[in-house]
């Protein structure tokens, strides 16, 4: 009878165990999501495609993200005095390098090159005929603020190379972010604006009149960085926007891959 019992005991304390196994989640299979969302600080030229990137992490995931975007040095100022932000996804390298210079403990990973782009003119078609850069220019035109707006920097580099931005500097309009450029051009205001390729398909009514030779300005590359609070659901994110299928939406955007050195 005490023989019947310990194999009946045996048998229970298997069959507790196998379903306790059962009901355990498997290592590295699900992502622990955090208290509050997720908080990605995005360059502005990335608004729309990291906004489908959270959209396709928050379904693999089940963790909510929230992506704010504007101009790539307001964002780094802003987490340098404590903005509550997880990740952030600039679109140059200084930024990032400015960011571990003035904020060191904001930083909780190295930054890893995700993207690149280049940089055009833009202009309504029925202008698109002036081919000539300075012709292009010769009027109010529109850049990001070259002070400290990444695409203002890598434009002014550009006509500086060619020997240009001295007798058109004049007639730029600079602003805050690379889109509100965009936006100057398309509704008018001004009669071009060198944005990023990408930033030229979101525009139906303007045309590309002229494309920088990626020689003529520093490169585009776009860096993440996890940020302190980010965690396992951000690195989360970072690998997924690393990975084929945040690259897949990202060239459907027309940004170039980050890991080949020489394009944008």
């Amino acid at each position: 009878m005490m023989k019947v019992d310990l194999n009946m005991a045996a048998i229970a304390r298997s069959l507790v165990l196998a379903m306790a196994l059962l009901a355990a989640p498997q290592a590295g299979a699900e992502t622990v999501c955090g208290d509050e969302p997720l908080t990605v600080f995005a360059a502005a030229s990335l608004a729309d495609a990291v906004g489908e990137i959270a959209t396709a992490y928050e379904s693999k995931t089940g963790c909510t993200a929230a992506v704010s975007t504007a101009g790539t040095s307001t964002l780094a100022r802003q987490i340098a005095v404590g903005a509550p932000a997880d990740i952030f996804l600039s679109a140059n390298r200084d930024w990032v390098a400015w960011l571990r210079e003035e904020a060191p403990t904001r930083l909780a990973g190295s930054p890893r090159t995700f993207a690149r782009n280049a940089l055009v003119i833009v202009s309504r078609p029925d202008t698109s005929a002036e081919t000539g850069i300075a012709a292009l220019l010769s009027t109010r035109f529109a850049m990001g603020d070259p002070g400290h707006v990444p695409a203002g920097i890598y434009a002014k580099a550009a006509l500086s190379s060619l020997g240009l931005w001295d007798d058109i500097a004049r007639n730029a309009v600079f602003t805050e972010n690379v889109r509100v450029a965009l936006a100057l051009a398309a509704r008018g205001d001004v009669g071009a604006a060198i944005v990023y390729a990408t930033d030229a398909t979101m525009e139906s009514t303007l045309a590309v009149a002229h494309a920088f030779n990626p020689s003529s300005h520093p490169e585009i590359a776009y860096e993440a960085v996890l940020l302190t609070d980010g965690g396992a659901a951000g690195q989360a994110f970072l690998d997924l926007l690393s990975g084929s299928e945040g690259q897949a939406i990202l060239a459907r955007f027309g940004f170039l891959p980050g890991d080949e050195p020489g394009n944008g």
